[in-house]
């Protein structure tokens, strides 16, 4: 048992360090706030969560729908420029996790520094900066992207047929889960 822990320590200790998986470089087409496409890959951008596309923010007289104001922030952030993402795995909906880059905006930090998504395990220091800031999410009251979804727990038809072919592949599920409990 003591040898099959030290086993998943090492396992874990590799993960979680390791280099970028693959570089994917090209046009984007921005999805949402917090994922992208490169060339028909999916990305993720890693250590953030921006509100869903549906979903609005503020209360009372004025709410905002604060999901299409974050994809729009990632769009004028993008600006149209060749986009270099450095993947390190794949989320539970095999979408690439990575650090994307817009010239030398680091697209991740910006969305956080912007106020239009929240950290998710990354850039903490650049989410209280914009909360001490009041801007963009950060200026109203929100429910978090995560809370959302919860509140809102139909996927769609696409996510769903996607979760059902995953069921043959175990091993990856295991390493699936593993990354999700480090962290990455």
């Amino acid at each position: 048992m003591l040898l099959l822990l030290g086993l998943i320590a090492l396992l874990a200790a590799k993960l979680n360090g390791r280099a970028p998986v693959e570089a994917l470089t090209g046009k984007a087409y921005v999805i949402d706030g917090d994922t992208i496409s490169i060339a028909g890959n999916l990305i993720r951008l890693k250590g953030i969560d921006a509100p869903e596309l549906a979903q609005s923010c503020g209360s009372g007289a004025g709410p905002s729908a604060c999901g299409q104001l974050s994809r729009q922030a990632l769009v004028r952030l993008v600006g149209g420029r060749e986009v270099r993402c450095d993947a390190y795995g794949r989320d539970k909906y095999n979408r690439s996790l990575a650090t994307c880059y817009a010239g030398e905006i680091n697209l991740n930090r910006a969305m956080i520094e912007a106020g239009q998504a929240v950290a998710y395990g990354d850039y903490h220091d650049a989410e209280a900066q914009a909360r001490g800031a009041r801007i963009g999410l950060w200026s109203s009251s929100f429910e978090t992207p995560q809370d959302w979804r919860k509140d809102h727990a139909a996927l769609p038809e696409e996510e769903r047929q996607h979760e059902r072919g995953r069921g043959a592949d175990l091993f990856g599920q295991f390493l699936d889960w593993l990354k999700r409990l480090l962290g990455g």
